[in-house]
């Protein structure tokens, strides 16, 4: 394993958890946009720039060499080095209405995530060598790194993790998180689940979302055009825990162009009969 990216990654997300209780008037918005979660035109709040920048320094401090992107910024950092250069890409609040909402309680999950990727530019998804998600709310943090051989390894609270058994579709008995923000995913999820009683749901934190794949508490993530803000972590994680990243034609994503701001097809599934039977339904 890449071991000194895997450390970065979690000494980041780590100061980002322990931060945010100090941290005021988070709540206040800073950029009116067309709703929060928009990709063109997002609403961001004080917290989202906060926590992006507790992660950049971290990543400066800790010898992160080459491309930073932060969501939100306009402009990326860039750390040169004489050695190899990195990209890490950051989203620093992922859930942000549900941070704002939260009121006096634990709230709906809202994280952070962070994708490094051993190249700058022209990057595939096969290009992400180590990456993290961690629940802002309780510190529950995933990470996964790729070794020599090209094998994801993903653990949860620094014990290995591992996606469900189960190799039938089932929402009577399992959980399917589909993406209800876009009413085309809405109408797709409505199909594929006709007539059915059981847990679908999408409490409002991709990031968080989709790293659940890799820890078994459910068994497929769904979404028509999920932002790889968050998409280039949750690869890493779920194929390192044993589940399979395909677009809605069955094909994994490991050669599809990494940008940070596109919008992708994804099936994340605990493992292949699973992401077969919703690919029959679609």
């Amino acid at each position: 394993m890449d071991t000194k990216e895997i450390e970065i990654v979690e000494k980041a997300l780590t100061k980002a958890h322990k931060f945010l209780p100090g941290m005021t008037e988070g709540e206040i918005i800073v950029k009116q946009g067309e709703a929060f979660g928009s990709l063109d035109s997002d609403t961001d709040i004080k917290a989202d720039s906060l926590i992006g920048e507790v992660i950049t320094q971290v990543l400066a401090k800790e010898g992160a060499c080459g491309r930073i992107t932060v969501e939100g910024r306009h402009d990326d950092v860039v750390i040169h080095s004489h050695g190899d250069e990195k990209w890490y890409c950051v989203d620093p609040l992922d859930g942000s209405l549900n941070y704002r909402l939260r009121g006096d309680t634990l709230g709906l999950p809202f994280s952070s995530c962070i994708t490094v990727l051993d190249c700058s530019f022209d990057a595939a998804f096969n290009n992400v060598i180590a990456a993290g998600v961690i629940d802002l709310r309780s510190g529950d943090l995933w990470l996964s790194s790729k070794d020599k051989r090209g094998k994801y390894w993903t653990t949860l609270n620094g014990e290995p993790s591992f996606t469900m058994q189960a190799k039938t579709l089932d929402i009577g008995s399992m959980i399917v998180i589909g993406e209800m923000y876009y009413p085309e995913n809405r109408e797709l999820l409505a199909k594929i689940f006709a007539g059915q009683k059981g847990w679908l749901r999408n409490p409002g934190s991709a990031a968080y979302e989709m790293a659940l794949v890799s820890s078994g508490q459910i068994a497929a993530y769904i979404c028509d055009r999920q932002k790889q803000h968050e998409l280039g972590a949750a690869y890493a994680l779920v194929k390192g825990a044993g589940g399979v990243a395909v677009d809605f034609e069955g094909r994994d994503i490991e050669r599809l162009p990494y940008d940070f701001v596109s919008q992708n097809q994804i099936i994340l599934a605990a493992n292949s009969s699973i992401a077969e039977q919703i690919l029959e339904k679609i």
